[in-house]
């Protein structure tokens, strides 16, 4: 019997219901991002812009637009993004398979929705032939990948955590000209954080609510807990967490001419190349990031600070994700005040959950030197 609850970073398979053979590898997946490079004429080397574009292939609706990444709103994507409750009833019946779930719940109930992407119209390629279709890159959740070491790695995450770096913010109810009132709301002082690793976490932490609620608030079982978990943020989204922060690092990201940020992949992820250098340590890296210090070689002295500092941010991160995965009604906001208010605490299991990832951000470092 599973009795307590543990953290994956680095794993060898893919996300739990996601088949090993739907799985690209890098070098694969690099083609098709390529060619999404190269249909935007002459902004293949504005690395900044083309970040964005990327981006929106799998994250692009009206929450990351409004809050999470502001300052990209206004960039256009290359595809029709459609939000439906059932693809297979659109006009034009869409598989399961070629759409990602959207986690939503109604009356504590998971009941996603689907994000379609389909090509325009007048796709500057394609012209009208494929309208309804489904883009290569965006079935069988093609985002996650399995580098040439053989870690699974979810690249979605990697250009979403870029994107967010480029256009730094505080992430808070309250619009910009506002900002001054923010310490006065929920809010999470890093964009780069909620769309990374945090919010990974404050799903996990989010779902042993929602099962919590559901269940006339009985204890949520631990291998519950582990499978959840397991789903919101598998090895692969948090790989994919980390690399942003270790990638904006090293290489010029935030530039409107200079290198594919496909070339920049491929330098950072391929064997061989210059950024194995940064790939070999990378959990170091990340960990100066987000503001660990003075590592011994068994933990950072800065530990109990540094979680006392998150667990507020967690706590607000799971506030937003809530609210926006209900029907942001009064009661939602209820519910997501009085997890501001620090309301459900050992449901939420805020200080656990930092603390697993802690520990296994630790055991990344330890054994940094035999990773290639």
């Amino acid at each position: 019997m599973l009795t307590s609850l543990s953290q994956t970073i680095l794993t060898t398979l893919p996300e739990p219901y996601h088949d090993k053979k739907d799985v690209f590898t890098l070098l694969h997946f690099l083609e098709l991002l390529k060619e999404e490079e190269d249909y935007f004429i002459g902004e293949q080397h504005n690395t900044a812009l083309m970040i964005t574009r990327l981006r929106k292939i799998f994250y692009d609706q009206w929450g990351w637009n409004r809050e999470l990444i502001r300052g990209a709103a206004s960039v256009e994507g290359r595809y029709l993004v459609n939000i439906v409750d059932d693809p297979a009833t659109l006009s034009v019946p869409i598989p399961e398979n070629h759409t990602k779930k959207i986690r939503h719940y109604s009356a504590n109930t998971y009941q996603p929705k689907h994000r379609v992407i389909t090509y325009r119209a007048d796709d500057r390629v394609y012209g009208n032939t494929r309208v309804n279709q489904v883009p290569e890159i965006y079935k069988n959740d093609h985002q996650e990948i399995v580098l040439p070491e053989g870690y699974y790695c979810d690249i979605a995450h990697v250009l979403a955590g870029l994107d967010a770096s480029n256009h730094q913010q505080v992430v808070s109810p309250l619009p910009s000209f506002l900002s001054f009132l923010n310490k006065l709301v929920p809010h999470v002082d890093s964009n780069i954080d909620i769309v990374t690793w945090l919010g990974d976490i404050a799903s996990s932490s989010g779902d042993f609510l929602f099962c919590y609620l559901k269940t006339n608030k009985q204890p949520v079982p631990v291998n519950q807990e582990q499978r959840f978990i397991d789903m919101d943020a598998p090895g692969s989204d948090m790989l994919g967490d980390i690399d942003p922060y270790v990638i904006r690092q090293y290489y010029d990201v935030l530039t409107t001419n200079g290198r594919r940020i496909t070339d920049i992949f491929s330098d950072y992820y391929e064997p061989d190349k210059p950024g194995f250098i940064f790939r070999q340590h990378r959990f170091s890296s990340f960990s100066k990031s987000i503001g660990l210090i003075d590592w011994n070689g068994d933990y950072f002295a800065n530990e109990q600070q540094w979680l006392a500092r998150y667990r507020k941010q967690l706590r607000d991160n799971v506030s937003f994700q809530v609210y926006s995965l209900t029907e942001e009604n009064v009661k939602s906001i209820f519910l997501s005040l009085g997890i501001w208010l620090n309301g459900y605490q050992d449901v939420l299991k805020l200080d656990l959950l930092l603390q697993i990832f802690l520990n296994a951000l630790k055991e990344c470092i330890k054994r940094e030197s035999t990773i290639h």
